[in-house]
């Protein structure tokens, strides 16, 4: 069953659930969570919905990935209202938020343009008092560079050392993808700084995805000056990107 639901081979997983039904076999909780997530990343919530009401009525209580998996199947298909529900129902049976469920509704936000709820999830969960992960940082930051606010998401990454979040290789993809969406030569250059004093250095294909990306309007980078300053980043020797 596992296998199956990892694979997306969800009428295979429906024949196992039919077996065990016709051999009196009960579905545990992990049956249940397996369903639920395979039906929701296919969007079939319909069947999804079945298999946790089927869950409630049973012995089986679901656990806080049985929400998070509903909250992040309805937040990628834009729909707030259920997955706002769900969120409610969660709290009301006594569970309390992860920051995968955080991340879910931030991520959620931000496909649903609405920016700031998005940034009110974020402040809620570190209003908590929790250590604020990379993943939850990174999420509202791509909440803004879907959104084209790209300063918002410079404000945000300049706030990291007061949060208490180290950046990793998806925050400077992200910056770097919304600097230069919004041909912001400034921004593109201090993060480069900045990386380059984090010892981060990307490889080749990032840099070769850099100067094609800006186009005509970026003389700087497209300069052989500009070119022969990314080649020798390029060459410093110290932690590389795969």
């Amino acid at each position: 069953m596992d296998a199956y639901g990892k694979n997306g081979m969800i009428r295979e997983m429906e024949d196992v659930l039919s077996r065990m039904k016709s051999n009196q076999c009960k579905p545990d909780i992990i049956t249940f969570n397996l369903l639920i997530d395979s039906y929701g990343k296919r969007q079939e919530f319909e069947k999804m919905e079945q298999v946790f009401k089927s869950l409630m009525r049973s012995k089986e209580k679901p656990t806080i990935a049985t929400f998070n998996s509903m909250i992040t199947n309805y937040g990628k298909a834009r729909l707030r209202e259920k997955a706002e529900n769900v969120l409610e129902k969660m709290k009301g049976l006594g569970y309390t938020p992860s920051y995968i469920t955080y991340e879910s509704l931030i991520m959620m936000y931000g496909l649903c343009d609405s920016v700031a709820k998005a940034r009110e999830i974020f402040n809620k969960s570190m209003e908590e008092g929790k250590e604020i992960r990379v993943s939850t940082f990174n999420a509202l930051l791509d909440v803004y560079c879907m959104n084209g606010l790209p300063m918002e998401a410079a404000l945000l990454f300049e706030s990291r050392s007061s949060i208490g979040v180290f950046p990793d290789i998806s925050t400077y993809k992200l910056l770097y993808k919304a600097y230069t969406k919004a041909n912001m030569k400034e921004l593109v250059e201090k993060l480069l700084k900045c990386m380059d004093r984090d010892g981060i250095v990307p490889n080749k294909k990032f840099f070769l995805e850099a100067l094609g990306a800006f186009g005509s309007s970026s003389a700087g980078l497209n300069s052989d000056s500009g070119k022969a300053e990314l080649r020798d980043y390029v060459m410093v020797p110290r932690h590389r990107w795969n």
